[in-house]
């Protein structure tokens, strides 16, 4: 007979699998709270402005164009564009990625409920409620939260189609892969991945005929345009896909002179489980779960069948193999969005090791103990205590009230991507696809970036590279200048300076406000040189 602790597991158990969609849909909307707070704390990174700059333009048309300069499909900037009809507050710009990376967590649910049941269906939501990498996808101003949205569509389309022998889901299924596609070029991993699970299913299940021959029509669309893409977007020349736009992936690629097939097998996996969880002393952990989901998963011990070891695993196999052929990066990057429910699915499958009634002990304690530790412990890209909008409020608020209208601010690129939004975000002029270059001038200042693509200064060499410009404009010896640098993935500039008398410097957070002095220029060679920067300088492309 059972115990009495035993029978009350078991109340507990019916409980939760008799409330689960009740239950999934209170964790989805605590999710949907900490995203939003997220994208509300923090002020735009970069790569956000970027997309920010190609979405401004006043018209449909202009906005396409725009979209062919960003190192992605057009589809994120045209919704973006639309987005921006609401206002053009940090919160407004990443409502597509909040509300379409929380629309991916209740449709990965209704996926893994039909191939695992309820418990496990939880277990994973919870996962993708919490994991650093999947809040990262849900508040940036970038493609990764319509990304995994549309690739949790599809997933869950693909059940249907063998689960109901359904054409119409087959039609979906081909319909949320080129809405994915047209996101990002990553869906081609995607789609490769789904293929192979799809030819196994087709061979063993024996489906009709009209579903191979919409999921065959679904893939010629699909390569259509791809085409398309290629020719109108990828092959652009001097586009952000060139090689030099690319190199600072280089990490994410295999390379043979630096490492091992089998040591970059290993990195390639260990630092997809790092970025997952948030953190690298604990990552072995999910490692582990996703293998033995895995192997339940081989061994029958769950509801789905067993091709979808294949499933989950293509992703990394083809993931690998683009990899070391260099056409697309791997390793640990917000690239690998795509892999979250794969990797989720794995995780979940693992409780079918459990006892169902523990099982559900253990993910009522999780949820209760770990998951808050979980959230505070790890950080996502946009994490408010290095990017707190306050910082960034702060340092305009000091620059507008030191800084003399219409005197040059000295910025490496990336600040200078920040700063077209916080000084011109409002300015209708900008909102206009410029053919070539054109000087800069935001927000009544003038906006100089030194040498051709000075992605973030050098502690070591900007005072002289100021200096050098300052020399070159006429400036006198002992005008002030200003140096203002939103440190992203580094430092902030203040605290890489060597401590100096003539420098008086403001640090909000990551963000430096430096006024220095211009000094005498350097002689007839560096005279020379600083003409060339100052040419570079004031032509700079919008939408890079």
């Amino acid at each position: 007979m059972p115990t009495v602790y035993e029978a009350e597991l078991g109340k507990l158990e019916e409980w939760v699998l008799k409330n689960s969609c009740w239950l999934a849909l209170g964790i989805t909307g605590v999710a949907f709270a900490l995203r939003l707070a997220y994208s509300d704390y923090c002020y735009l990174n970069p790569d956000e402005a970027i997309h920010f700059g190609a979405a401004r333009p006043t018209s449909w048309l202009e906005t396409y164009e725009a979209s062919r300069r960003v190192a992605h499909p057009p589809l994120f900037i045209l919704v973006l564009h639309g987005i921006l009809t609401l206002g053009r507050t940090e919160l407004i710009l990443r409502l597509p990625s909040v509300v379409s990376g929380t629309l991916a967590l209740w449709i990965a649910f209704a996926w893994m409920r039909r191939s695992f049941g309820e418990l496990p269906a939880l277990a994973a939501l919870s996962f993708l409620a919490l994991s650093p990498a999947a809040i990262s996808a849900s508040t940036e101003v970038r493609q990764y939260g319509l990304l995994l949205c549309f690739v949790c569509c599809s997933l869950y389309a693909t059940e249907r189609i063998f689960s109901e022998r359904s054409t119409l889901w087959a039609l979906a299924q081909g319909f949320f892969l080129l809405a994915s596609l047209l996101t990002h070029y990553i869906t081609i991993v995607v789609i490769l991945s789904l293929d192979v699970y799809i030819l196994l299913r087709l061979i063993f299940d024996r489906v009709p005929r009209r579903i191979l021959y919409t999921i065959a029509a679904s893939h010629v669309a699909l390569a259509v345009v791809l085409g398309w893409l290629y020719f109108t977007h990828i092959r652009l020349p001097g586009g952000p896909l060139s090689s030099t736009g690319m190199e600072y992936l280089q990490h994410s690629y295999y390379s043979k002179q630096i490492e091992s097939p089998l040591g970059f097998l290993w990195r390639m996996v260990f630092w997809t489980f790092v970025r997952v969880i948030g953190s690298r002393k604990f990552a072995f952990l999910p490692m582990l779960a996703f293998l033995a989901g895995l192997v339940a998963i081989g061994k029958g011990r769950t509801k789905a069948p067993r091709l979808m070891v294949i499933l989950l695993l293509s992703p990394f196999a083809v993931g690998l193999a683009a990899a070391t052929f260099r056409v697309f990066p791997f390793v640990g990057s917000r690239h690998q969005a795509y892999l979250l429910p794969f990797v989720a699915a794995g995780i979940s499958a693992s409780l079918a090791w459990v006892n169902g009634r523990l099982a559900t002990l253990l993910l009522l304690v999780g949820s209760i103990t770990i998951a808050p530790l979980w959230v505070v412990l790890t950080k996502s890209d946009n994490d408010r205590r290095t990017q707190s909008r306050g910082d960034m409020t702060r340092a305009i608020e000091y620059i507008h009230r030191v800084v003399p209208q219409g005197a040059s601010l000295f910025a490496d690129y990336e600040t200078r991507l920040t700063l077209e939004y916080y000084l011109a975000r409002d300015d209708n002029s900008l909102d206009r696809l410029v053919p070539g270059g054109v000087e800069e001038s935001l927000g009544g200042y003038h906006v100089i970036v030194p040498g051709d693509y000075e992605w973030v200064f050098r502690a070591d060499k900007v005072l002289e590279q100021v200096n050098e410009l300052s020399h070159a404009q006429g400036v006198a010896p002992g005008t002030p200048l200003w140096i203002v640098s939103a440190a992203w993935a580094e430092t902030s500039l203040a605290a890489r300076l060597p401590a100096r008398a003539d420098l008086d410097v403001m640090e909000f957070g990551r963000i430096s406000v430096i006024k220095t002095t211009a000094r005498r220029g350097s002689g007839v060679i560096g005279a020379a040189v600083s003409e060339n920067s100052l040419g570079k300088a004031r032509c700079l492309v919008r939408f890079r």
